[in-house]
């Protein structure tokens, strides 16, 4: 089939969301479908309003419009794209925030019946809701999700979607108050699991300048990492007390590592950790290529997500250690919904809720299995689901 995906930007390495669309098209590509992503408002392309047109690393065809540009313009040359392309399905992936600087979607909205016009088949994948759905958000904040309700519904119905799909129970129950039913489509990692697990580098990593760690003293140290960002409201206790018994029975030495973008207030945070938390060791790596995050991933002893249990299904960040097999510690709970929601907990056995005391847990042995890349699997789901709408459709 002719695939084409609507997203933000189409810049890999430098938002999740594009990461995520582009590792689903390559997957797609892979197995025999002919991919297009629209990088619908492309910051990534400053002082330009030409629209680029490439392929990405693994050959997905790409076509990349400026955030220069207003609604109108943009939606025409991706109408332009679409009706060259002829797909079978469109795949708009839906986050206020990609597409408006604050979120408000109402200008795109009265675009998209043109931009519904050039195919029959829509799907919606909603990767992140409104604001202010949880408990003790501010006035002024739930206005703002309110007109963000009122929007995505509007789009909803421009799209005419044959399926709305999200990551998260939470969101799925969210968009059922404003009468949108939408079915879990699990996210996969964007990071292909590398077939070196490069121990040799990981020691260097964990030992001092010049003194890697050898591999008989691995186990002499305790390593958890986070990769991308750390949200501003992120919390170390009572997670790091949890390392300091842990420590205090078994003698480890703790070593908190960084890979990727942690975002300013998480570069706030980080500053802190190191003077609060002397017994520790800490150490930012930056951005690593591909190969690189995966054997992070793969020599990591946990992961820590900076997402809240109750939204971890849409943290990429902890697709991609499910991915490698890695257990998630997620330090939070918050971010609980204001309405009495029935939501079922996470089921994979990897992600662990931390916001207490969970030193038992590493004394039990924490959870491991051998990695894999899931982006296949998800890009085999896609299709089915796909093709199961349109039967649906022809049979009706």
């Amino acid at each position: 089939m002719n695939i084409a995906f609507i997203t933000s930007s189409a810049e890999a390495g430098k938002d999740g969301m594009a990461d995520y669309t582009l590792s689903l098209a390559a997957a797609l590509k892979t197995l025999g479908h002919s991919p297009l992503v629209i990088g619908f408002k492309d910051r990534w392309l400053p002082g330009t309003t030409e629209s680029v047109r490439g392929e990405s690393a693994e050959g997905v065809a790409l076509e990349r419009i400026p955030s220069s540009l207003p609604d109108a313009e943009r939606v025409e040359r991706a109408c332009a794209r679409l009706k060259d392309f002829r797909p079978e399905w469109v795949s708009f992936q839906m986050s206020c925030y990609a597409y408006h600087p604050k979120g408000l979607l109402f200008g795109l909205a009265r675009h998209l019946p043109r931009l519904s016009a050039c195919c029959e088949n829509w799907q919606v994948m909603f990767q992140e809701l409104w604001i202010a759905f949880q408990t003790g958000s501010l006035a002024k904040h739930r206005l703002v999700g309110a007109l963000q309700r009122i929007a995505i519904g509007r789009a909803v119905r421009a799209l005419r979607p044959k399926l709305l799909e999200t990551s998260t129970p939470l969101f799925q129950a969210l968009l059922r108050t404003i009468g949108l039913e939408a079915s879990i489509l699990p996210l996969a990692g964007s990071i292909p699991v590398s077939t070196d697990p490069g121990l040799d580098w990981f020691l260097q990593v964990i030992g001092l300048p010049g003194l890697p760690v050898s591999t008989k003293k691995r186990r002499e140290h305790l390593v958890g990492g986070f990769f991308g960002a750390i949200y501003p409201n992120w919390e170390p206790e009572p997670f790091f007390s949890s390392l300091r018994n842990v420590t205090a029975k078994t003698g480890q030495k703790v070593t908190i590592l960084a890979a990727g973008r942690m975002g300013g207030g998480g570069e706030a945070i980080w500053d802190k950790l190191a003077p609060s938390y002397p017994d520790f060791r800490f150490c930012k790596l930056g951005e690593l290529s591909t190969a690189n995050v995966s054997q992070y991933l793969q020599n990591l002893d946990f992961g820590i997500a900076a997402t809240p249990w109750p939204a971890i299904g849409k943290s990429s960040a902890a697709a991609a250690m499910l991915d490698h097999g890695l257990p998630v510690m997620v330090t939070r709970n918050d971010s609980q919904p204001r309405q009495r929601l029935q939501l079922a907990a996470p089921a994979d056995p990897l992600l662990i809720l931390a916001n207490g005391d969970v030193s038992d847990r590493f004394f039990a042995g924490l959870p491991r299995r051998a990695p894999r890349h899931t982006t296949l699997d998800l890009a085999a789901e896609f299709v089915r689901r796909m093709e199961a709408a349109r039967s649906a459709v022809r049979l009706g």
